[in-house]
């Protein structure tokens, strides 16, 4: 396992820059759902971006390694970074809107925080990092708990989205373990690993040929594998390998803030005095966890 590195300005506009992605994720699922059920968004989303990364490595000239232990390593990273977390995600997304489903992402720093603690020596906890997470926890809060109230037949799928934002913890630090491969090799193997396990379930729960879909949700779909998946994944499987888990993990309070936005210019949903006090919050969470650029 390497080093971390203290992040640079390119490495922040890497973070912002998948956060940005996986926050029109969720805007995305809600537009498949009219026509897919949640296994088949998952099955085809990372069947697109296994085709688009593959050909990409063939370019490249990216081999795959041969070894055992690594190929159980992307088994687990493709579990938990792709299979599970889109299908819990897609089935929460049932009952609970798309702003949300961002804020219950937001809460992968604490998991990560703490499980990276524990199974890293270089990513551990300090003070500030404590600090920022604790604020940004406030500032998600302040936005989920008047949903949560209003909505009670909704926190069956909070919990199951909960489960799958613990899952993305959990495949980061796998991801550092293999820190000595290249981002391709570690973000093609993991999602070839992840279509053995959904184009099974599709083909007996959701076969492709009993279901159609308007051109409205492939789009949702195709983007979903080009951009929130391909594109999103191998700049976080980079992120991971030079910065670690935890500052990777500051893109769950930076993915319901670009979800706001897009929300706003897509769907002209204006935030409340509210979305921006918790806003102020999450920022300024971020902004301490970074003090002294101590990410170590």
């Amino acid at each position: 396992m390497t080093t971390i590195r203290q992040p640079t300005l390119l490495d922040i506009g890497r973070l912002l820059l998948v956060s940005a992605l996986w926050g029109t994720s969720f805007l995305c699922i809600t537009i498949a759902l009219v026509d897919f059920s949640p296994l088949a968004i998952a099955a085809w989303r990372v069947m697109l971006a296994t085709v688009l990364v593959l050909i990409i490595c063939a370019y490249r000239q990216v081999t795959l390694p041969k070894e055992a232990r690594i190929w159980v390593l992307f088994t687990g990273i493709g579990l938990l970074n792709s299979a599970v977390p889109f299908t819990l995600i897609g089935w929460g997304q049932q009952t609970v809107d798309s702003a949300t489903t961002a804020l219950l992402i937001a809460t992968t720093p604490f998991s990560t925080l703490l499980l990276s603690h524990w199974m890293t020596k270089d990513d551990t906890i300090t003070r500030y990092k404590l600090l920022g997470l604790s604020m940004g926890f406030i500032g998600v809060v302040i936005l989920i708990g008047r949903d949560a109230t209003l909505n009670p037949g909704s926190v069956t799928g909070m919990l199951v989205i909960l489960f799958a934002a613990c899952c993305y913890s959990l495949s980061s630090l796998l991801i550092r373990q293999l820190s000595d491969l290249r981002t391709f090799a570690i973000v093609a193997g993991s999602l070839i690993t992840s279509c053995c396990v959904l184009i099974p379930a599709l083909m007996l729960f959701s076969p492709p040929w009993q279901q159609t879909g308007s051109a409205a949700a492939w789009s949702a779909v195709v983007f979903l594998a080009v951009g929130p998946t391909a594109a999103a994944y191998l700049l976080r499987a980079e992120i991971v390998k030079l910065n670690g888990a935890v500052f990777m993990s500051n893109a769950g309070y930076l993915i319901p803030l670009f979800a706001v936005v897009w929300a706003w210019l897509l769907l002209g949903e204006w935030p409340t005095i509210t979305t921006w006090l918790a806003m102020g919050l999450i920022l300024s969470g971020v902004a301490v966890g970074r003090y002294r650029g101590r990410y170590t």
